[in-house]
């Protein structure tokens, strides 16, 4: 399972593969850097970087309770500058619902990209 992160500004692309668990969610590392998309108690769905520091959230509401990082926009914050990112699946048209299934939200279909080709 893998998804990117596309930065709205320039087009930069930062791709992640699932890696193991973390506190019981899948876990999802940056295929460059050491860099994690992660579920923390705390803070829910956000990036964290090598140093531990959480530094991008998701836009939009969260439950907590998301097996999955939402899909849609997100905001980064590091070393005084904020980004805008579309998380986007970058290997299957659907993302595991919270029971596991694979379901798409309508509203998310906009977002949703195949590898290499077109929502």
């Amino acid at each position: 399972m893998s998804f990117e992160f596309v930065r709205r500004l320039d087009g930069l692309v930062y791709r992640y593969r699932q890696d193991g668990e973390f506190n019981g969610r899948p876990s999802f590392k940056r295929v460059d850097l050491d860099v994690w998309c992660r579920r923390l108690p705390e803070r829910g769905w956000c990036t964290v970087g090598a140093d531990g520091i959480a530094n991008g959230w998701p836009l939009l509401g969260q439950t907590g309770e998301e097996l999955f990082p939402p899909l849609g926009p997100w905001r980064s914050w590091k070393a005084g500058k904020s980004y805008l990112y579309d998380l986007r699946r970058a290997d299957e048209p659907a993302w595991p619902d919270a029971t596991g299934r694979r379901a798409v939200a309508s509203s998310h279909l906009a977002t949703l990209r195949l590898a290499g080709g077109h929502p």
